[in-house]
């Protein structure tokens, strides 16, 4: 059977070569089509949302309660979500969901790069 980890007389420098390429394969291969399909989407997704519901209103109305009454924000949120239309609704969830997605990997990429510039894995043995 065939053993894929580096060697252990290799040197540092040569293990951090070899997780700077793994990584820039995994950034260009793995990462960055998932995370422009998701940007595309909730691009096109506010897009579409923005057509449907005026914006400039709801953020008036959000910093207006948000300013004179903190405490009422949630209560604010929730009863705009109740009250707009199932539509909306639906495409609030994607639009969460997504950015959540979004976050995720661009926090999951930006980790991978420090650990692999620190040469982490090369000294957590």
């Amino acid at each position: 059977m065939m053993d894929n980890s580096i060697s252990p007389n290799a040197s540092p420098r040569f293990q951090g070569q070899v997780l700077n390429k793994i990584y820039r394969v995994w950034l260009f291969r793995k990462l960055l089509p998932v995370l422009i399909f998701e940007v595309a989407a909730l691009t096109a997704i506010l897009y579409w949302l923005g057509r449907a519901i005026f914006f400039q209103r709801i953020f008036e109305n959000a910093l207006r309660v948000l300013f004179i009454n903190p405490q009422q924000i949630f209560s604010f949120a929730l009863a705009m979500f109740t009250n707009a239309t199932p539509l909306a609704r639906i495409l609030g969830f994607i639009i969460l969901a997504l950015f959540v997605l979004i976050v995720r990997h661009f926090t999951q990429g930006f980790l991978r790069l420090i650990l692999v510039r620190q040469n982490y894995f090369s000294r957590a043995r």
